[in-house]
């Protein structure tokens, strides 16, 4: 038995219920203060004054991919062209040059070319579904292309011809994002994973492997293109582990903001173009409806006011079978004649509010007219449509503190502006974003509060998030990571 002494720990049931003391053993919560007191322990820790909260989970994320991301080029950062391509002559010693984080600065194959033409380029955009090729990389997944810029399938068909790394690679690889995020404080998250690297039966058994050796609540979605694989594996839907199950059927209805194709009502400004169904609609359907015969759940990209409308009547078309409940990913813009059937579906969105800040105002440029609902999550909690937080990493950095500090602030990174503030969480509110709301889609219920019977995942920091000033959210606060009374992390 552990006692946990000269804490604050947060239950996240009511925001003024804080106890002080806690007993833990085999990884579960035994109870607080009073009841504990005279019972007996074998090792106490002593908080220090920290703040105790329900481990943060990020709802939606790529585990791997953000593993890849740590060690390649970064360009998340870079916003020139000059500046990119001293990023690809610093790394032009590679045989192969990989950057991800790419924002869309209108670089070509020609500009890339110019700089490097003798060795294969590729940018990923910082959306994740666009690419960018020089010559040499267009020849080797066999493609012409006027100016090297893939989108979409096109571009996740690219993705599947690169070099395949291997297994010991990709634990590697997961085994830095494991610790990167308990350093963030963060103690599971749901990851799309199981399409993009060596397939599902590879993918899944280096989760498998690792998660034997680094503690880590892991959720792994299974992408469409990898059905056939699911069921040929034998694997049960949900089948789990204490830190890995399988979720939903990731599927992707509409595009991006900034390669324009996601869906929207009104076109985009100076077009005709309005986004696409990245599928067709005829091939979602079919994919919608064998999700159904499986009794599988879906997990739907949607980004456009457009798109969550069109899915939201294809969900109540083709529901889930009862009890279950499917997630919508994204969903930052609306319209608001789709809320009240939003409310009546049985369903989670899966919201990152650090989009706020990295997108706006710019994304606002690409409208003729703005959506009604701008990333509206006080709207969905109002409406009793559950949210959960997250970050897409490696989209963006997969810190549960930012992703808080922007659904309080809304504030743009750009111009430094906050955007309808009628929308703003509370920061209790902000908080079950990755505690409470974070573990609806899982299959136990016994994390995301502080309570007895629930499981020892703990999340700490120095201060009080509740209580918080703006500038402090930037500051290191994590102290400690706690996964199944197993400290994996301290500062």
């Amino acid at each position: 038995m552990k006692k946990w002494i000269h804490g604050n720990f947060h239950t996240m049931i009511r925001e003024d219920e804080v106890f002080h003391t806690m007993l833990t053993d085999n990884g579960v919560i035994l109870g607080f203060d009073d009841e504990i007191q005279h019972i007996p322990c074998d090792e106490i820790i002593d908080l220090h004054d920290h703040h105790v909260y329900p481990g943060f989970v990020d709802a939606h994320l790529h585990l791997l991919g953000y593993g890849r991301f740590i060690t390649l080029i970064d360009l998340r950062n870079v916003y020139s062209k000059d500046r990119v391509f001293k990023a690809l002559l610093e790394n032009r010693h590679k045989d192969m040059l990989y950057a991800e984080g790419y924002r869309d600065l209108g670089i070509t194959k020609q500009d890339l070319d110019a700089v490097i033409a003798d060795k294969p380029v590729f940018l990923r955009h910082l959306d994740y579904h666009s690419l960018t090729l020089n010559s040499s990389a267009l020849k080797i997944v066999g493609l012409s292309n006027s100016n090297g810029i893939l989108r979409e399938e096109e571009a996740m068909r690219v993705l599947q011809q690169l070099p395949k790394h291997t297994k010991e690679e990709l634990k590697v690889m997961l085994k830095h994002a494991f610790k990167q995020l308990h350093a963030y404080g963060v103690t599971g998250g749901d990851s799309d994973d199981l399409y993009y690297f060596n397939g599902f039966a590879e993918t899944f058994s280096v989760f498998d492997e690792v998660l034997k050796e680094i503690p880590f609540r892991t959720h792994l979605l299974m992408h469409h293109e990898t059905i056939t694989d699911y069921l040929s594996s034998g694997k049960s839907w949900n089948e789990q582990t204490p830190f890995l199950e399988l979720g939903a059927v990731k599927m992707f209805y509409d595009g991006t903001m900034s390669s324009k194709t996601a869906l929207m009502r009104d076109s985009y400004r100076g077009t005709d173009q309005y986004g696409e169904i990245v599928m067709g609609k005829e091939k979602f359907v079919e994919t919608l409806k064998r999700t159904r015969t499986l009794g599988l759940t879906a997990a739907i990209h949607v980004i456009g006011d457009q798109g969550l409308d069109d899915v939201a009547h294809l969900l109540k078309s083709y529901p889930p079978k009862p009890g279950q409940k499917d997630r919508i990913i994204h969903a930052p813009w609306a319209m608001k004649s789709t809320i009240p059937l939003l409310k009546k579906l049985p369903i989670t969105i899966d919201i990152q509010p650090q989009f706020l800040s990295s997108d706006l105002p710019r994304a606002l440029s690409y409208f003729s007219k703005n959506p009604d609902l701008i990333f509206p999550w006080k709207t969905y909690l109002d409406e009793g449509i559950l949210i959960l937080g997250s970050s897409d990493a490696p989209v963006e950095t997969p810190n549960p503190l930012f992703g808080m500090r922007d659904a309080i602030y809304r504030e743009s990174t750009e111009d430094k502006k906050s955007y309808q503030i009628e929308e703003a969480l509370t920061p209790f509110e902000a908080v079950k974003l990755y505690t409470t709301y974070a573990h609806h889609q899982h299959v136990n219920k016994n994390r995301g509060y502080l309570a007895k019977g629930m499981l020892a995942d703990l999340s700490m920091t120095s201060h009080n998030l509740f209580t918080l000033k703006k500038e402090q959210w930037d500051e290191k606060l994590i102290e400690m990571t706690v996964i199944d009374e197993r400290i994996v992390y301290k500062r």
